[in-house]
């Protein structure tokens, strides 16, 4: 995990991705996690770029302050490696991966629970050392027995398939609090990071209250993974984002897309079959999402909105090929407290659309716009990851 409130990284972006600069620097590139925790893009963050064989101007993802580490505000989601997205070839993977570095993507994100995840992640992280790989410390079974000797095997076999000697951010996963002990364990992993086996600590999927337990107790957060789009609310309607700002916390948002529901692929057209729904691990979690939202109806009405205000921006200039799925992310980046978005990166598909989503901001109308919407909401009911524990 990374140093808390310590010694500030500053990275410069060269032709080769992301390279260490010991002087103080604020590269344009850079912006202060302040002003992303606040909710403010700086579109001149923006990095342009001459190919040899292009006169055209690239744009490379921005990043953005996060304790110790500089991170991209759109993060590459590995989840998908540890199966039920199809098969894969690992050489396609890595170079899917290096696809997206070049393209400011320089932050990869994987878990301890993903299966080969991890281990192709590091395989990467080998290749290309200024890559930035996010890992978790998920704990769901025999919570009662876990001790700091289980904590530091864990950790040491992150840093083994990560292929790093100190682990740029581990957040940690809580599933049951009945077994009140995720407070002894986030120490242990505090204790670890003194050590320096982590770099910074962050957390995911946990509710307001036991956040702030771990942070009143001393655990030095510097980020909180959540779920995190137009269609569930419930890191902002628990008062979760606005307590993050406070308490310098970054919420980094996953399911931003909804698994491509928020796209026009989905405008103006019948819902997901049962069999569509299915088709993927991921398409079976955010269709139970957008059910939560409200009726097909409500759904159809917020692509809607999201089309128009796409249709504006592209026709005042901001950016030219804006589409639904640029409008919900910049959506969820506007939102106070986030730093990043994390988007499944399985091809090369939607890359350049993600890279674009950083060409432009919304206008207050456009964000108020889609509030209205949102406002129709039937759920997700309760605070982040409530329904998925069986609270509610």
């Amino acid at each position: 995990m990374r140093f808390y409130a310590t010694l500030l990284l500053t990275f410069a972006v060269t032709a080769e991705g992301l390279a260490y600069s010991p002087t103080p620097a604020t590269p344009s590139g850079l912006f202060s996690r302040r002003q992303a925790l606040q909710g403010a893009t700086v579109v001149s963050g923006l990095i342009a770029s001459r190919s040899a064989s292009s006169a055209a101007t690239t744009f490379k993802v921005p990043t953005v302050r996060l304790g110790s580490l500089e991170i991209s505000r759109t993060i590459q989601g590995h989840w998908q490696l540890a199966g039920g997205h199809g098969s894969f070839r690992e050489s396609d993977v890595l170079t899917n991966m290096k696809e997206h570095f070049d393209a400011g993507i320089t932050t990869l994100d994987t878990a301890d629970i993903y299966g080969i995840s991890e281990l192709i992640v590091g395989r990467f992280v080998k290749l290309q050392p200024n890559a930035v790989p996010l890992t978790k410390f998920c704990c769901f079974r025999y919570l009662e027995d876990i001790d700091r000797a289980e904590v530091k095997r864990r950790i040491e076999k992150a840093r083994e398939r990560l292929q790093v000697d100190k682990l740029p951010l581990v957040q940690f996963f809580w599933s049951d609090y009945n077994v009140k002990r995720y407070v002894d364990v986030a120490l242990y992993l505090t204790e670890l990071k003194e050590q320096g086996l982590i770099q910074e600590i962050g957390a995911t999927n946990f509710d307001l209250i036991r956040l702030q337990e771990l942070y009143e107790a001393g655990v030095p957060l510097v980020s909180h993974q959540v779920q995190l789009s137009a269609l569930d609310r419930r890191a902002v309607q628990s008062g979760m984002a606005n307590w993050c700002v406070d308490h310098n916390i970054g919420l980094i948002g996953f399911g931003t897309v909804g698994s491509g529901i928020l796209s026009n692929e989905y405008l103006n057209r019948r819902a997901p079959t049962p069999e569509e729904m299915n088709e993927t691990a991921s398409m079976r979690m955010y269709s139970r999402t957008a059910a939560r939202f409200g009726d097909w109806k409500l759904v159809q009405e917020l692509l809607g909105t999201m089309d128009e205000i796409a249709k504006q921006v592209r026709l005042d200039g901001r950016c030219s090929t804006a589409n639904i799925s640029n409008i919900a992310q910049r959506y969820v980046l506007e939102t106070p407290a986030v730093v990043s978005v994390l988007i499944g990166v399985r091809n090369l598909e939607h890359l350049d659309e993600n890279v674009k989503t950083h060409s432009f901001r919304l206008k207050a109308e456009e964000k108020a716009a889609i509030d209205q919407v949102v406002a129709k909401r039937k759920g997700p009911l309760g605070d982040v990851w409530d329904i998925e524990r069986g609270l509610i």
